[in-house]
């Protein structure tokens, strides 16, 4: 399959609206060049040097990268982002710095591994890239991943929201429901930090792939990984989830709410992220016009993630 590569050369301000952009034309995540990286301090919690050549990043600003399949849909989606982009107002905000590259599937993959580093989600939770080596530390819990061509690979907020929640909720008891799961990043989480068993689903086929990859990689047993619809294939699994995890986009959250009223028993736990700050709202409605107690929102750079307890 090749895909479209989005560039564009944004400022700082305008940054989280411009990865918006791309993500709701359904880019499977971006990738950033910020001017600020060069300069930044780098400390050394896990062992890694870092050698940063100022070339590979703006002078100024930040370059938002985004990836779209070439579908037939493809000259709709490019339509949605020149259009919404010219709808952003900001000073020294240059509309036509958009650009756009033609890769095949190999170049795709690559342009993460440029980009691609630890990423530290807590003190004791590490995101690492695959090419690189483990830690020995033995109080940290390390994901290694291949992000690969799914959404997933720990660098952004909402993805950082749910895995911090996760480490906060996991327990030897809890039977985890990933939906939606991407590179299979939460799932290979909620199983290295101790849960039970996690049934893990998407309906991206490729998507199910690479995290059948990273599920290997990291040596998770408990995990069952199946190409389904949001929540299809819950109510036959052996035991009852006792947390569910959706990290997807705020209207499919409220849209599978009926469901997973069906599925997930009374005082047990949902987390859902991949909300936008403006339509937190209407999540948290929904939630408790469906009977869940709201128990924690947090927040990161414009993204919302929350945490509710179904009473129904």
């Amino acid at each position: 399959m090749n895909w479209l590569e989005l560039s564009f050369h944004s400022t700082h301000e305008a940054y989280d609206l411009v990865s918006n952009i791309f993500i709701e034309a359904g880019s499977k995540g971006v990738l950033l060049e910020d001017s600020n990286t060069v300069t930044e301090s780098h400390e050394d919690h896990f062992g890694e040097i870092y050698r940063l050549n100022p070339n590979d990043y703006p002078s100024d600003g930040v370059i938002i990268k985004g990836y779209l399949a070439v579908t037939s849909d493809i000259e709709t989606q490019l339509e949605f982002v020149r259009t919404q982009l010219l709808n952003l107002k900001f000073d020294n905000f240059d509309h036509n710095k958009l650009e756009i590259k033609m890769l095949d599937e190999e170049d795709w993959a690559n342009s993460w591994k440029k980009h691609y580093t630890p990423i530290e989600i807590t003190k004791t939770l590490v995101i690492k890239p695959c090419w690189l080596e483990p830690t020995t530390d033995p109080n940290v819990t390390e994901i290694m991943l291949d992000p690969g061509m799914a959404f997933g690979s720990g660098t952004h907020e909402t993805t950082q929201l749910c895995l911090e929640l996760i480490e906060q909720y996991a327990n030897s008891s809890q039977v985890v429901v990933d939906v939606g799961t991407g590179s299979g990043i939460l799932a290979i989480a909620a199983s290295k930090l101790g849960c039970r068993l996690v049934y893990a689903v998407d309906l991206d086929a490729m998507a199910v792939i690479r995290a059948k990859e990273n599920i290997e990689m990291n040596h998770c047993q408990n995990i069952i990984i199946e190409k389904n619809n949001l929540i299809d294939g819950v109510e036959a699994l052996s035991e009852a989830p006792t947390l569910m995890v959706a990290n997807i986009l705020a209207p499919i959250i409220i849209n599978m709410l009926d469901d997973v009223v069906k599925v997930l028993p009374q005082g047990q736990t949902f987390i859902c992220s991949g909300i936008v700050d403006h339509e937190k709202q209407a999540v948290l409605d929904a939630l408790v016009a469906h009977q869940f107690k709201i128990e924690e929102v947090r927040e990161k750079n414009g993204w919302v993630a929350i945490v509710a307890t179904y009473e129904g």
